[in-house]
């Protein structure tokens, strides 16, 4: 009966194709490698372009980010100002990276106002251990925000129908991302870095009509551009 080698097996009965092993082993890594590369740069550059391309459009700048510093476009949207950028958070041995999406409002609201999205669990242990949300009295808009603020009456007074809705319509559209709102400003954070121009316009143009709405009372935005 003939027994078929094993590939170690030939290897070492014919030295010979070491040498020949480990050049193929190489050429097939740096192959590897080489493609990675390329995509990593194609990929780079298309976000470049994406990101260019959606600044021009709002109107604001965006400068060309190195290898050690993320991408960030920034300037005045109807008046508010207006921040997009990446950043990587380190977590042990893992990083993750966002983006960040953030309006300023023209002054404080002076509400001590935080609003961010419900999370069933966390939520659950905050008030377990005692700690109150303020309910707008609205059960979609209040299974939806978890509300802070120093004054309750305040708050629920300003967060009036067309606010609660424009809030909740924004939310579902960040497909299970938040938003979070404060005194000075409305953000909403996203996974990753967004490589869509035409999705970064969209959201921009969105928070701006939002934080319109939230602070439309302490007077015009374009005068105090």
């Amino acid at each position: 009966m003939i027994l078929s080698s094993s590939p170690l097996q030939l290897l070492a009965a014919n030295d010979f194709l070491i040498p020949v092993a480990v050049i193929v082993g190489a050429a097939v890594l740096f192959l590897i490698v080489r493609a990675a590369v390329r995509g990593t740069i194609a990929l780079r550059k298309r976000t470049i372009a994406a990101w260019q391309q959606s600044s021009e459009e709002l109107g604001i700048s965006f400068a060309i980010p190195s290898l050690f510093r993320g991408y960030l476009m920034e300037g005045r949207v109807a008046g508010f100002q207006v921040k997009v950028h990446t950043y990587t958070q380190s977590s042990g041995e893992n990083s993750s990276t966002y983006t960040d999406f953030r309006v300023s409002f023209p002054g404080s609201l002076d509400m001590g106002l935080k609003l961010t999205r419900e999370l069933a669990l966390v939520s659950g242990i905050a008030k377990f251990f005692g700690a109150q949300d303020i309910l707008s009295g609205d059960e979609v808009f209040d299974t939806t925000f978890v509300i802070k603020g120093t004054e309750p009456d305040d708050v629920i007074g300003f967060l009036t129908d067309d606010i609660r809705r424009q809030l909740i319509e924004l939310q579902q559209a960040q497909k299970g991302m938040g938003i979070v709102v404060t005194d000075i400003d409305i953000s909403v954070t996203q996974g990753g870095v967004v490589r869509d121009g035409d999705a970064i316009i969209t959201l921009v143009t969105s928070l701006t009509r939002v934080a319109l709405a939230l602070s439309g009372h302490l007077g015009s935005p374009e005068d105090l551009a």
